[in-house]
């Protein structure tokens, strides 16, 4: 049997100096099922080539991408967009899409396995993916933009609800054995849990 498998394609990363951004770039993740391909964020354009080369590695072409979802329309995550023309694209109806896109307005699954789901705080129409393979992973862009936000247990930086966005974080710690963070390193959530977070 055929089971989905979470492949971070690009890590994200965050410069800061205090609180300004000085750089960011957000985590590009591949989700495949056999010959089936969902990119969740796209990065930014300063990751362009890391983009291309990490697909080119793993033998897939940008037209082998049948779906993109973005966690939110921020630049940083959809700035490569271009790259893939003939994907599906998700985003949530919060993030006033074009109409080049595939509106979500509720919970609903890609396929099997992978499963969209609402979680504002960061934006109002933030979106994280669960993906069910040997564990499940949770691909949540800026609803929790590192694993400090959790080991701290503070919001994104920006935000338009704290409390709505610590909701979300809470949400996906309890449903996730792995995060990908919209701005570093995949982490694990058992120690969290354990937290009550």
């Amino acid at each position: 049997m055929t089971e989905n498998r979470v492949d971070v394609l690009c890590p994200g990363m965050i410069v800061r100096d205090g609180p300004l951004i000085l750089e960011a770039r957000s985590s590009a993740t591949l989700v495949s099922r056999g010959e089936r391909h969902l990119l969740v964020d796209v990065s930014g354009p300063q990751n362009r080539t890391a983009l291309l080369d990490a697909l080119r590695s793993r033998g897939i072409s940008p037209e082998q991408i049948e779906v993109v979802v973005l966690t939110h329309l921020h630049h940083d995550h959809d700035g490569n967009l271009d790259i893939f023309p003939h994907a599906k694209k998700y985003a949530h109806k919060l993030e006033s899409p074009g109409p080049s896109f595939e509106v979500v307005s509720d919970d609903f699954d890609v396929w099997e396995g992978v499963r969209l789901i609402h979680t504002p705080g960061h934006t109002r129409g933030g979106m994280s993916v669960l993906v069910r393979s040997d564990e499940t992973y949770a691909l949540v862009g800026d609803a929790i933009p590192s694993a400090d936000n959790v080991r701290k247990w503070i919001p994104p930086g920006l935000h338009y609800d704290a409390d709505v966005a610590l909701a979300s974080m809470s949400k996906l710690v309890r449903m996730a054995d792995v995060i990908v963070p919209g701005h570093g390193r995949p982490f694990r959530t058992a120690e969290f849990r354990k937290e009550g977070r």
